[in-house]
C-alpha cells in the first residue's frame, strides 16, 4: 500500500472530469449485483484498490471463507472532480479503509453493524445514499467496458442495473428513471489510458510478476534450441519455433478476456529472407508458416543464416525483439587487395 500512489491514481481519474464542459460531473463505479457484475466497474475498482477485487487476489482468499461474495461486492463509488463518495457496509468497510482513508474530501456512506442486520433498512439506506451521491450531477461517466472486452455502450442496459432501477422508487429513490434525469457517458477508453500510466506500484508488479514470466518464455525458447542437432534445426519451421511464444501470448489473452490484438503487438519468429519488412507487416501469429524452414529460407533457397524473434506479453507493456544468427555468418574476403600508391 502506498498512500501517495493511491492519491495519485485517484487524481488521474479525477482529471478526466476537468476536460471542459463536455466532461461528466462524476464517474460511477458500482460493483457486484448492483451493476450486474459490470467488468468495466471492476477494472476501475481494481485500479483504485490495487487489484483487491481480482478473483485470485491473496487478500480476499481468507475473507471469502467467512463472508459471502455479495457482501464484499456491496460497494458504490462516485468520483467527482474534487471529492469522492463511497457507499459500503460494515463488513467490507475495514478492508476498504486502508485504500481510501487518505483520499481528500471523502464522504463514506455506511451503517453500523446493528443497523445493517435489518435487510430492508440496509437496502433503503443504500438507495438513499446513492440518490444523495448523484444529486449534484447532470452528466455521469460509466466505465462500461474493459480493455479486454469492448462492448457497444448501451444506456438501456445500464438502466437494468438494480441500483439504477431502484433510483426510480418513490419515497426512497429519486422518483424518476435515472436515464431521464442524468446523461450517461461511456468513459472506458479514457480510463484505459489512465490505467497504462506507470507508477511505483505498477512498476513493482511489472518487475516481480510480469517480467519473471516473460523471461521464462525466452529461457524456454533457447532450451528447446539447445537440444536440437544441426540437422534437426535445418528442418525446424517458423511455426514450430514460435510455438512457446504463441502459447504464452494466446493463453494470456484468453485468461484476460482480451478479444483482439494489434498487428504490431504480437509474437513472431521469422527465418532468413522471410524476415523482410513486408513479411513483418503481413505476419499473423494465428497462421504461422510450416513451409518456411531454416533449410530453405536463405538466399535462393539455401539455409537461413539468421532469424528475427519477437515475444510480447499478452497484457501490459512488455515486448522484446531480437535478431539471432545461426553460427558464424561472416565470410572474410580472401582475394588480393591492390592499390596504386603515389
Amino acid at each position: 500500500m502506498s498512500p501517495a500512489v493511491s492519491c495519485s491514481r485517484l487524481r488521474h481519474v479525477q482529471s478526466l472530469l476537468w476536460e471542459g464542459e463536455a466532461s461528466p460531473d462524476g464517474i460511477l463505479c458500482s460493483l457486484g449485483i448492483d451493476s450486474r457484475y459490470n467488468e468495466g466497474c471492476s477494472e476501475l475498482a481494481n485500479y483504485l484498490f490495487y487489484g483487491l477485487y481480482r478473483k485470485n487476489h491473496l487478500n480476499l482468499g481468507h475473507i471469502l471463507e467467512d463472508f459471502p461474495e455479495e457482501v464484499l461486492d456491496d460497494v458504490i463509488v462516485l468520483i467527482k472532480a474534487e471529492s469522492v463518495h463511497l457507499y459500503c457496509n460494515p463488513v467490507n468497510y475495514s478492508y476498504l479503509l486502508p485504500y481510501v482513508s487518505h483520499w481528500r474530501n471523502l464522504t463514506v456512506h455506511c451503517m453500523n453493524q446493528s443497523e445493517y442486520e435489518d435487510e430492508e433498512a440496509a437496502e433503503e439506506f443504500k438507495i438513499s445514499s446513492f440518490v444523495s451521491m448523484v444529486q449534484d450531477c447532470s452528466r455521469i461517466g460509466v466505465p462500461y467496458s474493459t480493455q479486454g472486452h469492448i462492448q457497444t455502450f448501451d444506456m438501456f442496459m445500464i438502466e437494468k442495473w438494480p441500483i439504477i432501477q431502484a433510483f426510480a422508487l418513490e419515497g426512497i429513490g429519486g422518483g424518476s428513471f435515472f436515464t431521464m434525469k442524468y446523461k450517461l457517458m461511456d468513459i472506458s477508453e479514457k480510463l484505459w489510458q489512465t490505467y497504462t500510466r506507470l507508477d511505483p506500484v505498477s512498476l513493482d508488479n511489472l518487475l516481480t510478476e510480469d517480467l519473471v514470466l516473460f523471461e521464462k518464455q525466452w529461457s524456454s525458447f533457447f532450451s528447446s534450441f539447445d537440444i536440437e542437432s544441426h540437422l534437426s534445426i535445418l528442418e525446424l519451421s517458423e511455426a514450430q519455433a514460435g510455438e512457446a511464444f504463441r502459447s504464452y501470448f494466446s493463453h494470456g489473452l484468453i485468461s484476460s478476456n482480451i478479444a483482439d490484438s494489434s498487428r504490431r503487438r504480437q509474437p513472431l519468429v521469422l527465418f532468413g529472407s522471410h524476415s523482410s519488412m513486408e513479411n513483418l507487416h503481413s505476419y499473423s501469429f494465428n497462421f504461422p508458416s510450416d513451409g518456411h524452414q531454416v533449410r530453405n529460407t536463405g538466399p535462393q533457397g539455401t539455409p537461413a543464416k539468421h532469424m528475427v524473434l519477437q515475444c510480447v506479453a499478452p497484457k501490459g507493456s512488455l515486448a522484446c525483439s531480437r535478431t539471432y544468427f545461426f553460427g558464424t555468418t561472416h565470410i572474410p574476403y580472401l582475394g588480393k587487395h591492390t592499390c596504386s600508391c603515389p
